[in-house]
């Protein structure tokens, strides 16, 4: 016997995974892609030389940005209607690639010496990472199908 909590979640007798799987495939692929990105974000926890091969390509603070939009990425995939956790889950990329381009303003304008410190090392690909990246995921994201599949009514649960 469902409790009142799950009782009032949309589609409650409905799986978690086939919930998942009636997400469009963008979004399904967002989440795989922040797991992902989630892990090469805590890479300074368990491998140093993984990490002082990221930051040249990803800076400090790599994939941060997309390890925060997990659990709105997750939410939007599994509630419905799920409109307002996908503009909250747009910030994320949105915000990551305005740092990013911050962040290759100020080394277009003053180039820095790296002496020869993996941590310092700005590499000419970061910008990809930095910014179209995230830039591409912001697009994906407000894109026809997922705009469509955002709007569409809640099935009810019975």
């Amino acid at each position: 016997m469902p409790t009142k909590l799950c009782s009032s979640l949309p589609n409650a007798s409905t799986s978690v995974w086939k919930r998942f799987n009636q997400a469009p495939l963008i979004l399904r692929a967002y989440v795989v892609f922040t797991l992902f990105a989630a892990l090469l974000s805590l890479s300074p926890f368990y491998s140093k030389a993984l990490n002082e091969v990221l930051v040249p390509y990803l800076g400090w603070s790599g994939f941060t940005a997309y390890t925060f939009s997990i659990y709105f990425a997750i939410n939007a995939a599994l509630v419905r209607p799920p409109k307002v956790m996908i503009y909250i889950l747009l910030i994320f990329p949105v915000l990551s690639a305005i740092f990013g381009i911050q962040d290759t303003i100020n080394h277009v304008l003053t180039p820095s010496v790296d002496f020869n410190n993996p941590y310092l090392t700005y590499s000419e690909i970061r910008p990809l990472f930095t910014v179209i990246l995230p830039i591409a995921w912001s697009l994906l994201l407000i894109s026809s199908p997922m705009r469509k599949w955002a709007n569409k009514p809640r099935e009810s649960s019975q």
